[in-house]
């Protein structure tokens, strides 16, 4: 007898018989569906860093940082440094990263990458994720008088800037690097500073960076790209170097002893390439009895109205047993140079001083005070004087400080 069979009973019938062999089909299956989900796409990583949208912040300013990783698509190995001279990669960023700061008196740093400054000094960060470590750097300063540094503002491009450096050495060497997001070409020029005043245009290959003024390490410029659209910046520069000054319808006046004669020339000539005008009001021999108590500085103030004051003090009261009694002289000086700015040169002590270079420094314009302590310069016969070329290494040194200063 023929038994009548339905479809049912046939997948029954075959499951039964087949079981061993679907069991590891299916487990084979199960395997490589897992896999493949979890893998992640393949690429070669070039380079990895962190995009800070600022590299000086003040204390109680806040700042978002994103990882990034650039990297081109598929296994092929491509040199680091020609990838990133034709912009054949991806820049992408990191939602994953774990961030941490080297001192968090200085500053915290939240799970999104907010970035806090709570005390000034020098913090590192770090980024990590997947076996990758990205660090950087911030300055938390006291006060930013033009906020958050750098600012960037693009015109007339979808190039959206994630990174600027700018670094003037004090040999001249000036670097200037501009990071894009996307395909964009990157800035990165490298030349010597031109000998001359700002502004400053300098050619690269894709269009010109012009720096266009600077006070003091704060530096304002503008990239023109030959492919249309121009980037605006106001950025910090790093390095030991200094821009050239506008002195333009400023008077500078020096007063001082001895160690002001000898600077005075050298800086006349600093001053009048500024475009300023120079007096020199040394009295040799004297202190800061002398240009305090004596009324001189008064005098010197009253008769030329300077906008700029230099003070070299000191070199004659070095070795005073109990130098805080000059502590409220120099309060004083300050009370009557008022709110003009003044740059006190500190003495070129030949010897060990009783801490009179710490009573001017402590009771002075903050920050406006030049420390030769350590003073490395050929010296005259008396071993205290320097020798006409240590004045004008010594002045070069106090200039590139000024300059960095103001």
């Amino acid at each position: 007898m023929i038994q009548s069979f339905s479809f049912r009973n046939l997948i029954e019938v075959f499951v039964m018989k087949s079981r061993p062999q679907l069991i590891i089909l299916c487990t084979v299956a199960a395997i490589f569906l897992l896999s493949s989900c979890g893998k992640k796409s393949s690429h070669n990583v070039l380079r990895i860093g962190i995009a800070r949208t600022v590299t000086r912040i003040a204390v109680g300013q806040k700042s978002r940082l994103t990882a990034y990783e650039e990297y081109r698509e598929g296994g092929t190995d491509v040199d680091t440094a020609s990838a990133a001279t034709v912009r054949d990669f991806l820049r992408a960023p990191v939602s994953t990263a774990k961030w941490t700061v080297s001192d968090n008196e200085l500053a915290s740093i939240g799970e999104d990458g907010t970035f806090t400054a709570l005390k000034p000094g020098r913090v590192s960060l770090k980024g990590s994720w997947d076996g990758r470590d990205a660090t950087a750097e911030i300055e938390v300063v006291k006060s930013l008088p033009v906020g958050p540094l750098p600012k960037v503002e693009m015109k007339g491009t979808r190039c959206a800037p994630q990174g600027i450096g700018l670094n003037l050495a004090q040999d001249g060497k000036l670097n200037f690097n501009l990071i894009f997001d996307g395909d964009c070409l990157d800035v990165a020029l490298e030349a010597s500073a031109p000998d001359k005043a700002l502004p400053w245009e300098i050619p690269f290959n894709g269009g010109t960076v012009q720096l266009t003024s600077a006070q003091g390490p704060v530096v304002s410029g503008r990239v023109r790209m030959n492919a249309g659209g121009e980037v605006d910046f106001t950025v910090w520069a790093e390095g030991d170097g200094a821009f050239p000054l506008s002195l333009r319808n400023k008077t500078v006046l020096l007063v001082g002893d001895s160690m002001a004669e000898g600077v005075g020339p050298w800086l006349k000539k600093k001053v009048e390439e500024a475009g300023g005008r120079f007096i020199d009001g040394h009295e040799r021999s004297s202190t800061i009895i002398f240009w305090q108590e004596g009324g001189k500085l008064r005098e010197k103030l009253a008769e030329y109205r300077p906008d700029i004051v230099f003070i070299a003090l000191g070199s004659n009261e070095i070795f005073l047993e109990k130098p805080e009694v000059r502590a409220p002289l120099v309060q004083q000086m300050v009370s009557e140079i008022g709110a003009h700015p003044a740059f006190w040169i500190g003495p070129p002590s030949w010897k060990p001083d009783k801490r009179l270079v710490h009573v001017i420094e402590e009771n002075f314009q903050p920050g406006h005070f030049y420390n030769s302590n350590d003073l490395k310069v050929p010296r005259a016969g008396d071993g205290k004087h320097p020798t006409a070329q240590g004045y004008g290494i010594w002045t070069n040194l106090i200039w590139n400080w000024y300059a960095r200063t103001v």
